[in-house]
């Protein structure tokens, strides 16, 4: 964050609104790169439409990968892009989908429920203003690295 407001909260909260916007552009990143796979080499087995949700696009996109033979020569970096997606999106889930307080300086508690195996379960998450930081730099290395591999795909198709 460039600029401090100087009280840590409001920080806190810009930054959760600069990390929903970058990770609305890898996702959107992802369904593109899905959809250019789909119109110039589909259908991607098991998808007839466009899958909406994360879980399901990154499924999508690794059958696309595995089956697809115009993307081998892609598939481990794609298969390490699909990785990453869930990876981040576990994380950035616990901050962003939570409900956060401060409980002191600079260090933050969040509650959020979740439903596991048909069940509510309460998960209780503690970070500082530098995970977030440091997780929002990792987003937006990974919509680069998303938008990269985009136009790779896009590459061999025109």
């Amino acid at each position: 964050m460039a600029t401090r407001s100087g009280d840590a909260f409001q920080d806190l909260c810009t930054m959760f609104g600069l990390m929903t916007l970058v990770w609305a552009w890898c996702e959107n990143t992802l369904a593109a790169t899905i959809g250019v796979i789909n119109e110039n080499a589909g259908p991607i087995k098991g998808y007839p439409e466009p899958p909406v949700s994360l879980k399901k696009r990154i499924q999508c996109f690794k059958i696309a990968l595995r089956d697809i033979p115009v993307l081998k020569p892609f598939q481990e970096e794609g298969r390490a892009l699909a990785k990453r997606f869930g990876e981040l999106s576990v994380r950035r889930n616990q901050l962003v989908h939570g409900a956060a307080w401060q409980i002191e300086q600079g260090r933050f508690q969040s509650v959020g429920i979740r439903v596991k195996g048909g069940q509510n379960v309460l998960e209780d998450h503690s970070f500082d203003e530098a995970d977030a930081v440091r997780l929002n730099g990792e987003i937006t290395e990974l919509q680069d690295q998303a938008a990269a591999f985009l136009l790779k795909v896009a590459g061999l198709f025109s």
